[in-house]
């Protein structure tokens, strides 16, 4: 970014003079729809997250409380002024497992999966106090159906002729939850959240929707980001992995999720 765009963006005081002098690039993943900016200083990587959106606010909770459980960024600072949280990290070693280098060595990719599904079982969750489970999920979902946020052309035709609709997602959604078998799930265990250095697991980043949840929700989202940007013979070795980890795969439930996250 040159200076000027980088003076239209409105930060506060002391992340101002943060980048000052630093090479800052602004960059879009995922959907959160929270402007993110790549700082490079010093020889270090760090990364700002800031919107309006609470979420961000619930991310640096959950952040904070991961330091030391889960290989996630370390916090540099948190900040709410004006009606905007901004959120600086700094980088984790390596990169997502869906760059082209893991896309074209996914062997190793999957073994970094593996690792992470394994950080996030032996996660104790005793005393975790973000929820995460089904009902949780269910009741965020009907708030957004209510104020209109999902819409119709954001859901894939085949579900929406399925079911008849949002609304009949929804009610297949209610009158079918399956029993939870609760662990530690980050809530978005799509490729581009998993970061890995060769076959080894770096992190995990964007955990907001992290807590106290169903094992086979966090499955049923890798499973399709597997088949995206992997390959279906990847999705089978996976299965395989997890079968030998956890025991039968319960493909009913993993099918009901992948219903869930349309909405």
């Amino acid at each position: 970014m040159t200076t000027n765009e980088i003076k239209q963006i409105i930060l506060t005081n002391d992340l101002n003079q943060f980048i000052h002098g630093a090479d800052v690039q602004q960059i879009g993943i995922g959907c959160s729809g929270d402007s993110v900016l790549k700082i490079s200083k010093d020889g270090n990587d760090f990364f700002l997250k800031y919107s309006a959106n609470k979420n961000i606010e619930t991310e640096y909770k959950k952040l904070n409380w991961l330091q030391g459980c889960l290989p996630v960024p370390q916090i540099i600072s948190y900040q709410h002024e004006n009606g905007i949280h901004y959120l600086l990290t700094r980088g984790l070693d390596g990169e997502m497992i869906c760059t082209p280098r893991y896309m074209k060595n996914w062997h190793s990719g999957l073994n970094v999966i593996l690792q992470a599904f394994e950080k996030l079982w032996a996660t104790d969750i005793k005393d975790c106090p973000f929820d995460a489970r089904l009902d949780y999920k269910l009741k965020q979902i009907k708030v957004k159906i209510d104020s209109e946020q999902i819409k119709p052309e954001d859901i894939r035709p085949e579900f929406l002729a399925k079911y008849g609709g949002i609304d009949g997602i929804y009610e297949y959604l209610i009158k079918n939850k399956p029993d939870e078998q609760l662990c530690f799930s980050h809530g978005d265990t799509s490729l581009p959240n998993i970061f890995g250095h060769g076959d080894k697991l770096s992190g995990f980043i964007d955990v907001s929707d992290c807590g106290v949840g169903d094992i086979w929700f966090d499955i049923a989202v890798t499973v399709k980001s597997i088949k995206r940007n992997y390959n279906e013979e990847a999705v089978q070795i996976f299965y395989r992995e997890i079968k030998n980890k956890i025991g039968k795969i319960k493909h009913d439930i993993i099918d009901y999720y992948l219903t869930l996250v349309e909405l």
